[in-house]
């Protein structure tokens, strides 16, 4: 709403004798012009407010103000507050509204002084009843009127925010109902094949419209945002794939839209008389308030017992790139909100104005929460999260809780506590994490201070076993389920956890704990066989036992914690005590895919080693596997061929082992021949090796390629993915096993 300055006489002429305004600002603004004045029959050592209720003179200015230009019954609900707050702070309680407005005459009332906007600006003391001219009274209703709609809007605004998300997460249920309702119909039909039909299966059919679940997958859900680059950063940022990319975008645009929008500019304005400032308080008032709002979706994003993990069947590495571009877009808003209330306070009064406010305990809190979240963004970029997670951690942590504790005490002015409803989500989100996080742990192992892991470092190999006693788990890991595992052993790190996927489950529990390698730490494959624990036998069985015996995790030391880990069973395998929290993670239906392609680096090979349980089982509809596994060391190579030589012996697997370390001979690592592996020294071509799979399953037929190893090679294998869809493979699809922070 505009008002120019011109139109105020018009307006007031409106107001010689007929009350004009209604709701709850007309007698505020009584009440706000009157306050420029002082009225001397009280005493001048009281506080204002205080003597605002004990002023014989004032009062009765304020209720002839209020029958002069207010008309409904706010003026009513207005003096009751007031008169409550009165009672409470001054020891009086404010006079009847009728009591003094019916002892004056329409005559009488008109003779009464008027004050207007100039005579107000030298702030008198009044010796007699006064009230505003019609004029001042104009200004100052739409001055509140559109301060008080702005920061109704602001807040708005702010739950704009939760509306977006709801519809972002209600698409992503949607599809999964969808996705389940024709797993249902598909495994109806595999049934239904599998018990009554003898000859060739019927081809598997779509849920999904055939075209747009292929233009879909080809343009938005699998290939990289931009070129090639998914899972290998640019510099030190990554970029999510496109699909979360573009929801990212549209909640970035949404909040710069809505940071720049519908303000309301007025002539004349009492709070703010130049535009300028203004538009710097109500920008600065917005932006603080979208932080605010942002909160709790930080937090929720954040967790790792997300509940809309459960519903939408999105991993975690979704949701945390959501929670890192919500608390990016929420640490700018927060600059931007300190900075504009910066500069109001230098353009009011200078340095040593903002030296008193620096006094305030809301205003260097809310400075302070500001700084914590700067220093949030800048130690959560990508290279310090990889290269030293430990500081990412911990800084994440401490920071959390003081941006959090400052924010709460920033909007404690706010005697209502209005803006707490953003405050007391994220502590609600963050105990209800812990608690969940402790259930894990209490499922895992009632007595989860005692949980024994043997560990054992292989050299030849350069990679640790851990083998954790799960006799007391009660939650049967899924393909692809991963640990966080805390050492107890070791005050240094026993705060720090770690997510490990788990690479297969072992039965012999016993053995495995008290037979661990030798004190050489010799690898696997130079094991007797009294000594061997059956690990492919078991992982066929894993599925049929309602409770694992040892869960095996492959580790490859890099710095921090894994190289201290290395540390403790370098010269011989070492028994640690462990927490163990989980499982995490959601299983991908890739038995239901009749040809399955790995594409795996290093310890990826967990991957494939996790499935083939469920891949193998009377139930799946896989008819071929392959594992085009990428290894540097014939150690780990051998290892790992050796304890499953009999699952890989199935007709229906075929690996291919690339050998990379140009020095290992790999005629040297087998003692026995399996058919189903072949050995080369030489990098995967990944193109080639996704186009093979591709042409062996048709145009028609359905393949799924999962990729977990070096990020080079799990976004070579998505881009020929997207290739393979783009050349009328509509069958593809891709699946990423990776954990991203």
């Amino acid at each position: 709403m505009r008002i120019p300055l011109g139109l105020f006489s018009l307006l007031a002429l409106l107001h010689v004798t007929d009350a004009a305004y209604s709701g709850k600002f007309c007698p505020s603004a009584c009440d706000f012009t009157l306050s420029y004045a002082t009225f001397n029959d009280t005493d001048s050592w009281l506080a204002k407010k205080v003597q605002s209720c004990r002023s014989d003179l004032r009062v009765t200015s304020l209720y002839l103000c209020f029958a002069q230009y207010c008309k409904d019954v706010s003026i009513l609900q207005w003096i009751r507050e007031q008169s409550s707050w009165c009672s409470e702070h001054a020891g009086v309680a404010l006079p009847d509204f009728h009591d003094i407005v019916d002892n004056w005459s329409q005559e009488e009332r008109e003779a009464i002084r008027r004050l207007d906007a100039t005579k107000a600006k030298s702030f008198p003391v009044l010796g007699q009843i006064t009230i505003p001219d019609a004029q001042f009274i104009d200004r100052a209703y739409a001055t509140m009127d559109v301060a008080f709609r702005q920061y109704d809007l602001h807040l708005l605004y702010g739950w704009y925010m939760y509306y977006f998300w709801i519809a972002v997460v209600t698409v992503g249920v949607s599809t999964r109902l969808l996705s389940l309702v024709g797993s249902l119909q598909e495994r109806k039909r595999h049934e239904i094949d599998s018990g009554y039909h003898s000859g060739p299966k019927r081809p598997r059919r779509k849920f999904l419209p055939s075209l747009s679940g292929v233009w879909l997958k080809r343009y938005l859900i699998t290939p990289a945002t931009f070129g090639n680059h998914c899972s290998q950063p640019y510099g030190w940022c990554t970029i999510p794939p496109r699909v979360q990319s573009i929801t990212i975008l549209v909640f970035v645009i949404l909040n710069i839209t809505l940071c720049i929008c519908s303000y309301e500019l007025t002539e004349g304005n009492l709070y703010w008389p130049e535009k300028s400032a203004q538009l710097l308080r109500f920008v600065s008032d917005r932006t603080g308030i979208i932080s605010l709002a942002n909160f709790p979706l930080v937090w929720l994003f954040g967790m790792r017992n997300d509940v809309l993990m459960w519903i939408t069947g999105w991993g975690f590495g979704t949701y945390n790139a959501f929670h890192r571009w919500v608390a990016r877009l929420a640490t700018v808003q927060a600059v931007i909100h300190s900075l504009g209330y910066t500069i109001m306070i230098l353009e009011s009064g200078g340095w040593s104005h903002f030296l008193k406010y620096w006094r305030k305990h809301y205003f260097w809190n809310g400075e302070l929460a500001t700084i914590a979240m700067c220093a949030l963004l800048a130690f959560s970029l990508y290279g310090i999260r990889r290269a030293h997670y430990e500081i990412f951690l911990v800084t994440h942590i401490v920071l959390s809780i003081v941006t959090l504790w400052t924010m709460y005490y920033h909007v404690e002015i706010f005697t209502k506590g209005e803006w707490n409803i953003f405050i007391w989500p994220c502590l609600v989100i963050w105990v209800l994490d812990r608690v969940l996080r402790a259930g894990r742990i209490i499922t895992f192992n009632r007595s989860f201070w005692n949980t024994k892991a043997t560990a054992s470092y292989d050299p030849a190999s350069n990679l640790v076993r851990m083998d954790v006693d799960g006799n007391k788990n009660w939650m049967q890991p899924e393909p692809g389920s991963y640990y966080y595992i805390h050492v107890l052993d070791d005050i240094m790190f026993a705060h720090q956890n770690h997510p490990f996927t788990l690479a297969y489950i072992s039965t012999n529990t016993a053995k495995s704990s008290s037979t661990p390698l030798s004190p050489a730490c010799r690898p696997a494959f130079y094991r007797t066989a009294s000594e061997e624990s059956t690990e492919s036998d078991a992982l066929l069985a894993s599925s049929k036992n309602s409770r694992p015996s040892n869960l095996v995790f492959l580790i490859r030391p890099y710095d921090g914690f894994t190289s201290r880990l290395k540390s403790h069973c370098l010269l011989h395998p070492k028994q640690l005590r462990v927490l163990v929290e989980g499982p995490y993670g959601h299983s991908e239906p890739l038995h239901h895919f009749p040809a399955v392609l790995f594409i795996v680096g290093g310890t990826g090979v967990a991957v494939p080693l996790s499935h083939m349980s469920r891949l193998l089982s009377a139930s799946s509809r896989t008819q071929s596997v392959k594992i085009v596994w990428a290894v540097r060391e014939h150690a780990f190579l051998a290892s790992i061929l050796r304890d499953f030589a009999s699952l890989l012996e199935d007709e229906r697997i075929d690996v291919e082992v690339h050998v990379t370390h140009k020095e290992e001979v790999a005629d040297q690592v087998l003692g026995e021949d399996l058919k189903s592996v072949r050995i080369v020294a030489q990098r995967p071509d990944v193109r080639r090796k996704v186009r093979e799979a591709a042409d062996d399953t048709g145009r028609n037929g359905d393949l799924a390629i999962v990729a977990c190893g070096p990020a080079g090679m799990a976004d070579e294998a998505r881009s020929a993915s997207v290739d393979m869809l783009a050349e009328g493979y509509g069958g593809v699809e891709y699946f990423e096993e990776s954990f991203k922070w």
